[in-house]
């Protein structure tokens, strides 16, 4: 089975919320230590469902990634943690980081792949919180997409998938090839020993740009950041007295309808 992961890389969704700011000139989020980039949680879950499925079937795992070259280390990252080959995508493919862009560029490099029976992403990514390009990707590539999935198992030809939906979960079949996107029930990631980290630097990485894949990113962005507002992290504290409860009371109360929180 060859199978084709999708990663991104994005800062520490666990970092103190102080790393991170707007720059307002390029009205882009940027962050600072003691934040730092990482593989995307649930796309960790991804590699790892990636990895036992070659060890249960056989296949290759190639891991695949739009950014610049610093995220060749995200790349390396995955490689240790069950990847065979991967590839990083120019992020000129995407200026912006249009969601729609990202998705055809993808979509270009598993088709230059050739013969993928499985596209395995991260059911949504820890920094924006959407979760579009899974299901844009399966539609340019006319795959079915099963999204979220708790587990997932191959049968001949197909996979059979656990769906998860709010009253639990359900149990999908469908046919090679096909897209699901991997919850963090699936599966605990493992984590890299000395041994595959090394291994993992010996492990080919290739920089496909537009050239290479013979695509260019939509002459209109398909989503528009029009403005991007950065969070007042700011706290004040206001003490509230009385000469008795009661009166205590009706202060916070008034205050509370001035500021219009109640």
């Amino acid at each position: 089975m060859r199978i084709a992961v999708c990663i991104k890389q994005v800062p520490d969704p666990q970092a103190p919320a102080g790393s991170f700011y707007v720059d307002e000139a390029t009205n882009e989020p940027r962050w600072s230590p003691p934040a730092q980039d990482l593989i995307s949680t649930f796309d960790l879950n991804a590699i790892e469902a990636a990895a036992r499925l070659r060890e249960t079937v056989g296949g290759h795992v190639t891991i695949l990634t739009l950014g610049p070259p610093s995220a060749e280390v995200a790349l390396r990252r995955a490689l240790a943690g069950g990847g065979d080959e991967a590839v990083r995508i120019d992020e000129a493919l995407a200026p912006g980081g249009d969601r729609f862009a990202v998705a055809i560029a993808l979509a270009a490099a598993i088709r230059r792949l050739g013969g993928i029976d499985l596209v395995l992403c991260g059911r949504i990514a820890a920094d924006w919180d959407m979760g579009h390009v899974p299901g844009m990707l399966a539609d340019l590539l006319g795959m079915p997409a099963i999204t979220p999935a708790r587990a997932i198992r191959t049968t001949a030809g197909g996979v059979v998938v656990e769906r998860i939906t709010a009253e639990g979960y359900e149990v999908v079949e469908a046919r090679l090839p096909c897209l699901v996107a991997v919850s963090n029930e699936a599966n605990e990631p493992r984590y890299p020993t000395m041994r595959t980290v090394i291994e993992a630097q010996r492990k080919p990485v290739e920089t496909w740009t537009a050239e290479t894949l013979g695509s260019a990113p939509p002459p209109v962005p398909a989503v528009r950041l029009a403005r991007l507002v950065g969070r007042d992290l700011s706290r004040a504290c206001e003490f509230v007295e009385g000469p008795t409860a009661a009166e205590a009371g009706s202060s916070l109360a008034a205050l509370l309808h001035e500021k219009g929180l109640a």
